[in-house]
């Protein structure tokens, strides 16, 4: 590196873009015109901050400021060592950045080489031709399945057959049992009327039953 190696760069604030070459071993910064670096911003104290040169650079320290000094929005309570790219903040007006002055400079231009130079490859060989693929086989259609004897008949069916004769013998049933009924009844309410001497049943139970004269 040269004789100055640092400089800080302004990217907020008063003067955006210009650059501040570290050249002393000790720098001031603030509003004053007197300050090795001027920040004429009224937010900046008139003796805001002091960089004083060390073996690794340069070391950044407050002056009292009103607003205060910050490192990447750290405020600065005392000293600190300044890395290339930090970021220094006099209060939230001014920012400038900390740089090799080699960091600031325009990069170098590469020119293309000239067509002659560049050296030509040969084009890559064509891949193998590939054997044609077989045609497919024809499927042959299955044999007929022979008629098998029919199924026998589904489980329904035969419950719903089933169910059906039970229901008849039911209803059989129960009319054997109405009949029945009616004919008991017919008989408690004949004895209990007493119609054995009462025409025309008299001539019909005259062999059981014989009616007073």
């Amino acid at each position: 590196m040269g004789e100055h190696d640092f400089q800080l760069r302004v990217t907020k604030g008063y003067k955006v873009g210009e650059t501040y070459p570290l050249t002393e071993d000790e720098m001031t910064i603030g509003r004053s015109e007197e300050n090795d670096i001027p920040i004429l911003v009224p937010e900046v104290s008139r003796r805001h901050a002091v960089l004083t040169k060390q073996k690794e650079g340069y070391l950044l320290r407050d002056l009292g400021s009103t607003n205060g000094t910050f490192v990447d929005r750290k405020r600065l309570g005392g000293k600190y060592l300044l890395n290339s790219g930090d970021t220094i903040m006099l209060g939230d007006e001014v920012y400038l950045i900390y740089e090799s002055e080699f960091e600031g400079a325009d990069p170098l231009e590469v020119t293309p080489p000239s067509p002659m130079e560049v050296p030509q490859t040969p084009p890559p060989p064509a891949p193998p031709e590939e054997p044609p693929e077989p045609a497919p086989e024809k499927a042959v259609p299955a044999p007929p399945a022979e008629a098998g004897p029919a199924p026998d008949a589904p489980e329904e069916d035969k419950m719903e057959k089933e169910g059906g004769q039970k229901t008849w013998m039911w209803a059989g049933i129960g009319c054997l049992v109405v009949i029945l009924f009616l004919v008991v009844v017919g008989l408690i309410a004949f004895d209990y009327l007493n119609l054995y001497c009462t025409p025309p049943f008299d001539s019909l139970f005259d062999f059981l039953y014989t009616c007073p004269s």
